[in-house]
């Protein structure tokens, strides 16, 4: 069980971070404000970001990770991404591309050192 929840965490890890670089190029991409397509993309990537962070805390008690720092460093990626998702796009729909491509950089950013701290595991 705890082997296929680990796959399930990982794929949707994965997932959250191609939907996140693809809301990141819309947002750099974007001539005015958010189009339906964009906000399908910006609502994946915040579903699967949160599904991350779900199922992570469920692999790290059901794997006895629980008392070390992969909980920590999920949850502030998780509440990071989410509250710089949601300035991006209030910055975009608001026609202030910069911030926006700023707050979408920072969810870039936030998710790929998550996922190397994740990986490499120096802790």
């Amino acid at each position: 069980m705890y082997a296929i929840l680990l796959k399930a965490h990982i794929g949707l890890a994965v997932l959250a971070l191609l939907l996140t670089l693809g809301w990141a190029a819309i947002v750099v991409a974007a001539s005015a404000g958010p189009g339906r397509s964009s906000r399908l993309v910006y609502i994946g990537a915040m579903a699967s970001t949160g599904l991350v962070g779900v199922t992570g805390v469920i692999a790290a008690f059901a794997g006895g990770f629980a008392a070390m720092a992969f909980p920590w460093i999920g949850l502030v990626a998780v509440v990071g991404h989410a509250l710089a998702g949601v300035r991006s796009r209030r910055f975009l729909a608001a026609d202030r591309k910069g911030a926006a491509i700023g707050a979408a950089a920072l969810q870039v950013v936030l998710l790929l050192v998550a996922y190397a701290a994740m990986t490499a595991r120096p802790f």
